[in-house]
């Protein structure tokens, strides 16, 4: 009798059992689990600000949506994601933060100019810190510095120049200083107003002073196919302030620039150059482009001795009838006061 094969010995050893259908339920039907994975769980962001801000019985509940804090005594409350929006840099505290890790050996070495670099973000507040600090700090600083401010407000002014008057107490240790700030104020200023600004600063400040106070303009006026410029100056600071409208009214062709030296008593290091242009603006020539320059100057207290040596040396020569004089060949320099007080019909007469 022949053997069976193997496949027919392992069907008759294994014992299957087929249920009938209406015999199997859904329930008890076991699908298939997922198994453990052995990587970490992902550690989500800021879990652990939460659960400080909350306190330490806090149950943190992850989802796509949102994020869920449990307190185990309290209710739960929703707190909802802070949009994700980009911090602007402000230009004044990133000038700031280097001037202050930078050594004070290479600083003394370098120049800042941020005059012609347009500014962007920048404050009242971070302008006026980084202002205040430059002023204050001759010896940490470059030794050319100068930046352009926009948010200053007129009412400022006699603080900025304060600090770096009578607070300055330490002169430059080697060589000396400059610092220069261009200032628009965020109100249009005229001069009158800065200058009554200076007065009360003499007035209600011991020892602050003004002097070397000027104020030049020109003229630009078309004869022909050639541009003649006219200047005129003056030292009446003051009347020129009540009369800086005039200028205004005479079109675009006329700018103007006032110069004040201010000082305090006892500190000979220090010097503050206030000046303050109006000049016309390109763009509309109705309107006229106001600002103010504050220079500060610091010098080093060291002695020293200049020994100054004139040489006198005589030149002769022949005058020819065909020479123009001397002094025809300077142009004249006329008072702007008696400028700005003729009327309309003078001064175009006076420009032609």
């Amino acid at each position: 009798m022949a053997s069976l094969p193997r496949s027919a010995l392992r069907e008759l050893l294994v014992t299957r059992y087929v249920p009938k259908i209406e015999d199997i339920e859904v329930e008890e039907v076991e699908t298939a689990r997922a198994g453990c994975s052995v990587l970490q769980p992902k550690r989500t962001l800021q879990n652990e600000d939460i659960i400080e801000a909350q306190g330490e019985d806090v149950e943190l509940v992850e989802d796509e949506n949102y994020r869920s804090v449990h307190r185990i005594d309290e209710t739960p409350k929703l707190i909802v994601k802070k949009p994700n929006v980009s911090q602007l840099r402000d230009e004044a505290v990133k000038v700031l933060r280097n001037l202050k890790k930078t050594p004070a050996e290479t600083l003394r070495l370098e120049r800042y100019e941020y005059l012609v670099q347009r500014w962007f973000h920048t404050s009242r507040e971070s302008e006026k810190e980084l202002v205040e600090y430059v002023l204050l700090h001759p010896n940490h600083r470059p030794y050319l510095f100068t930046m352009q401010c926009r948010h200053i407000y007129i009412e400022d002014l006699a603080g900025i120049i304060l600090v770096s008057k009578s607070l300055l107490s330490e002169p430059r240790e080697t060589g000396q200083c400059l610092a220069r700030f261009a200032i628009q104020t965020t109100i249009e200023m005229p001069f009158a107003v800065l200058y009554s600004v200076l007065e009360n600063m003499v007035v209600e400040n011991e020892g602050f002073q003004l002097s070397d106070g000027i104020v030049t303009a020109s003229i630009l006026s078309q004869r022909g196919n050639r541009s003649i410029t006219h200047r005129l100056k003056t030292d009446k600071c003051k009347e020129y302030g009540q009369l800086e409208p005039e200028l205004d009214n005479n079109g675009g062709l006329i700018a103007s620039t006032a110069s004040i030296r201010c000082s305090v008593k006892g500190k000979q290091h220090v010097e503050m150059q206030v000046v303050y242009r109006n000049n016309s603006s390109s763009k509309n020539p109705t309107a006229r482009n106001r600002y103010i320059e504050l220079e500060q100057t610091v010098k080093c207290m060291n002695r020293r001795v200049l020994i100054m040596e004139e040489q006198n040396e005589l030149v002769e020569f022949e005058v020819e009838k065909d020479m123009i004089p001397l002094k025809n060949g300077v142009p004249p320099v006329d008072d702007l006061i008696s400028f700005l007080k003729m009327d309309n019909s003078d001064i175009d007469s006076y420009s032609d």
